[in-house]
Parts: C-alpha cells; structure tokens; sequence
C-alpha cells in the first residue's frame, strides 16, 4: 500500500528531516507523519499498540526506537518496516506492488459496470473505514 501524501505534509516532513534531524530521529519523523496522515492521535495509535500515550511519543520524538513493535507499527500503517526505519525511501510493502498490479488488470478486464460496482463497493468501505477512524479518534 502506497500513501499519497499531501504537498503540505511533504513539506513538513522535508523540513523536519532538514531541520529538526538533531531532535527528531527519521523514524520519529515518518510514524508522525504518518500518523498525521490519518488524521489519528497519538492515543489512538498507542491503543492499537497495546501501550501508553507517551510510550508511543517517545518514539515519535526519537527518544526510544520502537525496536520491539516495528511489524506491528508496519502493520498499522500498511507500509514496510523498511520505510519506518528510514532504510527505505519509499513506503511500499516488497510484495504490495505485484498485487496491486493484478488488482488493476483485474479491474481493467471488468466491464463499465463491473467497474462501476467495484468503486461503488470501494468508496462505501473506505467511508466505513474513516468514520470508524475519526470516531475512535474522537474518544481519545
């Protein structure tokens, strides 16, 4: 899975890698931008870690390295270990793009309908899915 970033949270991860290196590790960095992306906070990633508010900032802050929940963190955010560690300069999962290339083929072979059923389907889940983020993120 490949997040498409906003130009604003392009810019404001650039500036904090540039500028905020000293203060901020890259992989505190990338779980804030990330985290940010969703529109979720700090709580709310904290739980699905099983962890404290400010255990989970500590790693956004670069004091601790989440050495021990990095696959779960991974598997949050659906991004590689790789991309949260900073080794990776792009946050696709090794196996996500052969996937995704089946997937559009699939979905090319599909009639106007089909495809029109196929965004239908996509668009009502990916509402579910944001209503259930943003009202979790509502209790915290």
């Amino acid at each position: 899975m490949c997040v498409k970033l906003t130009s604003c949270a392009k810019l404001h991860f650039l500036y904090n890698y540039m500028v905020g290196s000293d203060f901020m590790s890259v992989t505190g960095q990338r779980l804030r931008l990330l985290r940010e992306e969703r529109k979720w906070s700090q709580e709310a990633v904290a739980q699905k870690l099983g962890i404290s508010r400010t255990a989970y900032n500590k790693y956004e802050s670069g004091v601790i390295q989440p050495v021990r929940k990095i696959k779960e963190l991974a598997a949050i955010f659906g991004v590689s270990a790789d991309y949260i560690l900073g080794s990776a300069s792009d946050n696709v999962e090794a196996d996500a793009v052969p996937k995704v290339h089946r997937q559009v083929r699939k979905y090319m072979d599909l009639s106007d309908n089909g495809r029109e059923i196929v965004d239908i389907t996509l668009d009502a889940v990916y509402e579910r899915e944001e209503r259930r983020n943003n009202s979790s993120h509502n209790e915290n």
